[in-house]
């Protein structure tokens, strides 16, 4: 019974021994093929083996043979491709969301869809250690329970935490549950963050996924208001993820900041030309971090209008001086 087992694996060993051990450059012979399946129990005979290189074809994985002496077989379409896993692998050590821990158990997933020789080029440009990495272990975790609250239209409960200046975690408002519904996950400045209607407070907030936690998919409903929010209009409003009071603002910019201005707001930004440079005319959600954004490029950016926002950002600008 074993024996028939282990042939019933057979096309499924087949394929992990081409995707471990072959890619562009390197391929494996038919003998190699036959002694490879022996060590997982299955016996083959080169016809049955080229039977099953039609099957895996009929599927998506084609075989083909390098021009040697033996001909040495190799998988020609992988599912991801060396540039691929390596943007992938990338991602995953210069994320901050992540820890080190988890960065190198997915990095070593990542890995198996190469063969061994690509693997020794992912490893050659890992680099986790001393990287910045939250310590929240329950970060990637928190990621799939707002995909799931999201889908199904449900709420989010979670509890939020802050840290002190010894370092020590401290949960907002005593440890209280906030119970929200959750419109998007954005990325901004290397980090995640849930978009969220509070029930509790009438408000759109923004949450730093890696600062939850015990966070959990509840029964109640999501409110329907999720139909109003545009996550792309969003984030061209937002500045570093604090909220504020909507206004329509208008920014004179010197011409280098063409590129700037269409990055942050869109191609399709309308630009009119004026003798500073030119100006544009962008609804933002006036905060702090809007003020420092603008701030960035010095006598190269001014606010227009309107006159209180402008106002506004003078004040801001006396504040940090005061503090010197």
């Amino acid at each position: 019974m074993a024996k028939r087992e282990n042939q019933k694996l057979k096309l499924f060993r087949l394929l992990e021994i081409l995707i471990r051990e072959t890619d562009e450059n390197h391929g494996i012979s038919m003998t190699e093929i036959i002694s490879r399946l022996q060590e997982y129990g299955v016996s083959a005979e080169r016809k049955s083996i080229y039977d099953d290189f039609l099957i895996l074809e009929s599927i998506g994985f084609s075989v083909s043979y390098l021009p040697t002496r033996p001909p040495r077989y190799k998988l020609d379409n992988k599912i991801f491709e060396l540039a691929e896993l390596k943007l992938l692998v990338d991602a995953v050590q210069s994320s901050k969301f992540i820890t080190a821990k988890k960065s190198r158990e997915l990095i070593e997933k990542l890995q198996a869809f190469a063969s061994i020789y690509e693997g020794r080029e992912l490893s050659r440009q890992v680099y986790v250690e001393d990287r910045i990495k939250t310590q929240n272990n329950a970060t990637i975790y928190s990621i799939d329970a707002i995909h799931s609250a999201i889908n199904d239209g449900k709420r989010l409960n979670f509890k939020y935490f802050d840290y002190d200046g010894e370092k020590n975690k401290i949960l907002r408002h005593g440890g209280e549950i906030y119970d929200v519904s959750p419109y998007a996950l954005l990325w901004d400045d290397e980090k995640y963050y849930l978009v969220a209607y509070d029930e509790k407070n009438g408000l759109v907030k923004n949450f730093r996924v890696d600062k939850m936690q015990d966070t959990t998919v509840s029964e109640n409903t999501s409110t329907e208001r999720k139909k109003e929010f545009n996550p792309a209009d969003y984030s061209r409003k937002i500045f570093g993820m604090y909220g504020g009071i909507e206004e329509l603002v208008t920014l004179e910019c010197k011409d280098a900041l063409a590129g700037v201005v269409m990055d942050r707001f869109g191609s399709d930004t309308v630009f009119i030309k004026t003798d500073f440079g030119f100006k544009i005319s962008h609804r933002v959600l006036v905060s702090p971090t809007f003020f420092a954004w603008v701030l960035e490029f010095g006598t190269d950016m001014r606010i227009i209008s309107p006159e209180d926002v402008k106002n506004n950002f003078i004040s801001y600008i006396r504040k940090i001086a005061e503090n010197y």
